[in-house]
């Protein structure tokens, strides 16, 4: 007997509609953003309570200035003479000095402690290497204040403390002395508050004074 041959019916594949693609193409494209900020939001509420650490001078202040230079730094300014305290601090990409001196010196001798303060510091920590910028890192600013402390009831009509401020930025080539102590122009520090540079009333007041009487 023969075989019957038996011929399979194809069935015709169906292909998806416009509309469908459509369909499907906008749920992607809104799933994408929603995982993303799923993912987002489950990593932050993971990391709820942990603090973040980082630096804002990666790559630079390279060499590292250390806890044993800055010992080392006090101890040298220590031995300049006329202190009474002295404080290194460094902090945040800053060397920071600070030297309360004998409170009987005068201006002069507060502007030669300040000079040989820097040489000290330039000794132990040279400006070139330290507190100099390249052109593709930062380095560290340098602050040296000297000041004197007297009682209030010392210093009077005239203000007889000292303040001077060294100061030297990393990208500055050459550093700049500031005194805080006294302003820079007395005449218009006098009239702003009321008095002449000798501590005596204006003459605006005096008159005010008498008319007033």
């Amino acid at each position: 007997m023969s075989e019957v041959k038996t011929e399979k019916v194809k069935k015709p594949t169906k292909k998806l509609s416009k509309s469908a693609i459509v369909l499907i193409v906008g749920l992607i494209i809104i799933a994408v953003p929603v995982i993303v900020f799923l993912s987002i939001l489950g990593i932050s509420a993971l990391q709820t309570g942990t603090p973040r650490e980082g630096t804002r001078f990666d790559n630079d202040l390279s060499p590292e200035i250390t806890k044993d230079q800055i010992s080392t730094l006090k101890t040298d300014l220590e031995s300049l003479g006329n202190i009474e305290s002295v404080d290194v601090v460094l902090s945040q990409g800053q060397v920071k000095v600070f030297i309360d001196t004998d409170d009987n010196l005068s201006e002069e001798q507060i502007d030669t402690m300040l000079v040989s303060a820097y040489n000290k510091v330039n000794s132990a920590l040279p400006i070139n290497t330290y507190f100099s910028a390249t052109n593709t890192s930062k380095m560290y600013d340098l602050q040296i204040n000297i000041y004197t402390s007297p009682e209030a009831s010392e210093v009077g009509l005239e203000n007889t403390r000292q303040y001077k401020l060294l100061h030297k930025n990393s990208t500055e080539s050459q550093y700049g002395i500031d005194d805080l102590a006294h302003p820079k122009n007395p005449s218009l520090a006098a009239e702003l508050e009321g008095l002449t540079p000798s501590g005596e009333t204006s003459e605006e007041e005096n008159a005010e004074e008498t008319s007033g009487e």
